[in-house]
């Protein structure tokens, strides 16, 4: 053995506080999403809007990925949420409960990701208060604003996507965190239009603000650059889907009249206000009212931190100042306020231009919460470094615990109440026992339909035309629901949406043979099968 040295290879392992690190954070998403799926449960019965989103995911795990046939709105979700239920289709079937996974799932990793972003450029007991507060606000909601979260679909995860492209742009550099970048707002922008909102706008106008503060021009260059380069990228892979045959995009959203804009823009604060706390403006679902009104607590909060922090903004920009504070590191602290600070902004715009609806519009301001619960992590970092260590933190704490579970408490009561009871499931049931099986009908009664059913029931939506005929709904639909197809009778409910009625049913195909009532539903029965054209 003399002379020769025995090798041991050099063993290399991740380090253990990394591992640890990640475990702590998939174990809090796991937690998150059975608290928050059990909430959805009991504020969410489920809609035909989502319902479609899951029948698109079941197009894509059948081999379809690109939606051939499909005619869709620009807020398609292809690339958010289809692929998601692809693959929860491909592993578990088609089932309701996805109605409501799929929102927890997206509100779960938007708290993670909230809390990771609040806590930037903060340690210690300081990011930790950051991430907390984000997990209260976000995962302790008040009923209305859990309502509006775990419905949908409305947008969360665009704004998730838009969240992780702030965090990949803060060091302020052209890397690989800077094509991360690109790519989640080029793949939000061609799902959800509303991207340019949250995130691609705010990020190229965070860079002209990041200009201003420094007065040098290559300060501002990563974030803008990462804007156009996502309109591009987006724009690109959206012309090559389009040539490889993917689906047709319609329009799908109304812009609101002027005077709708002028009514919305007073309605702003008071919405704003309801879904976080401040005022009765939704329905309280069963809560008492001191259970509610402890979320002025958490309202104050957000308007505190949104307000300061649109001030700094101002202020850096009129009298910018150089490098960061002494708790903070990496690029300038001010990056991810600002950019959450316009991105707030940007999705009041949303709501604004959009919301023709009344009180289901304020869906457009549910971004705008998240924005604001960041944004408020963020602002109780920086206080938490003014604070001297002490019985004032230990104080703070207390508080901060009985306020976290005062507000879970009310969320107990949205969870002792009964579950809703979705009508298209017991029409399902109705259906199937009559052995009807194939049928078309409103938009809001189809889809939701087929997934209640499992897909044991389909019922595919129609529309009445200008001559009052009904034929296929020409968005949110594809050509193979229809082409081929026999369809034994037409459902519709009250209030009638689009012309779908008896009347226009009877012009289309004739007198039907029976004609039923299943609760809000009207079913009508022909002696002989019917066809849709796919293309009327």
């Amino acid at each position: 053995m003399s002379g020769h040295r025995l090798m041991v290879p050099a063993r290399s392992h991740l380090p253990r506080s990394a591992v640890r690190r990640v475990g702590l954070v998939l174990s809090a998403l796991a937690g998150l999403v059975v608290v928050l799926y059990g909430i959805s449960t009991h504020v969410y019965a489920g809609g035909s809007d989502r319902a479609t989103a899951i029948l698109e995911g079941q197009a894509v795990s059948t081999g379809n990925p690109l939606l051939h046939g499909w005619i869709l709105t620009r807020d398609s979700f292809w690339t958010i949420d289809a692929f998601f239920y692809g693959l929860a289709v491909h592993v578990g079937g088609l089932r309701p409960g996805l109605l409501n996974l799929e929102p927890a799932l997206a509100v779960a990793v938007a708290v993670v990701i909230g809390a990771l972003v609040a806590s930037r450029g903060h340690r210690g007991s300081a990011a930790v208060a950051a991430a907390a507060t984000v997990v209260v606000l976000l995962a302790l909601p008040t009923h209305a604003m859990a309502s509006f979260l775990l419905g949908g679909p409305d947008h969360v995860s665009t704004a998730v996507l838009a969240l992780f492209a702030f965090a990949a742009l803060r060091r302020g550099r052209i890397d690989w965190r800077w094509a991360a970048a690109v790519a989640a707002l080029a793949f939000g922008m061609i799902g959800d239009l509303l991207m340019v909102a949250y995130g691609i706008v705010p990020i190229f106008a965070g860079g002209l603000v990041s200009m201003l503060r420094r007065r040098k021009w290559r300060t501002g260059l990563p974030a803008m650059s990462a804007s156009v380069a996502a309109v591009i990228v987006g724009e690109l892979i959206s012309w090559f889907a389009r040539e490889m045959g993917a689906f047709e995009s319609v329009g799908g959203v109304s812009v609101a009249s002027v005077s709708q804009m002028l009514v919305n823009l007073k309605h702003v604060l008071s919405y704003g206000a309801g879904l976080v706390g401040f005022a009765y403006r939704f329905d309280a679902g069963g809560v008492p009212n001191f259970l509610q009104e402890v979320h002025v607590v958490g309202a104050l909060l957000v308007m505190t931190c949104s307000l300061l922090a649109t001030a700094r903004l101002v202020r850096g920009v009129v009298c910018p100042r150089q490098g960061t504070t002494a708790h903070e590191t990496g690029t300038e602290s001010w990056w991810l306020d600002d950019v959450l600070v316009l991105a707030m902004f940007g999705s009041v715009v949303t709501f604004v231009a959009l919301a023709v609806n009344g009180v289901p519009g304020a869906r457009y301001l549910v971004a705008t919460v998240v924005f604001a619960s960041v944004l408020s992590g963020r602002g109780v970092a920086r206080a938490w470094h003014l604070v001297r260590p002490g019985w004032a933190t230990r104080a703070i704490c207390v508080a901060g615990a009985v306020v976290a579970l005062w507000f879970a408490t009310g969320l107990g009561y949205t969870l002792a109440q009964p579950a809703p009871v979705q009508s298209a499931s017991v029409l399902a049931s109705w259906l199937e026992v009559h052995h009807l099986d194939n049928g078309v009908g409103g938009y809001w009664t189809a889809s939701i339909t087929t997934v209640e059913s499992k897909g044991a029931i389909t019922v595919r939506p129609v529309w009445a035309d200008p001559d009052g005929k009904l034929g296929r709904y020409m968005k949110l639909s594809t050509e193979s629901w229809y082409q081929g197809q026999h369809f034994q009778f037409l459902v519709y409910s009250s209030p009638t949406y689009q012309g779908v009625d008896g009347a226009a049913a009877g012009k289309t195909w004739g007198r039907p043979t029976h004609i039923y009532v299943v609760g809000d539903y009207h079913v009508l029965v022909w002696s002989a099968a019917f066809s849709v054209a796919a293309f009327p």
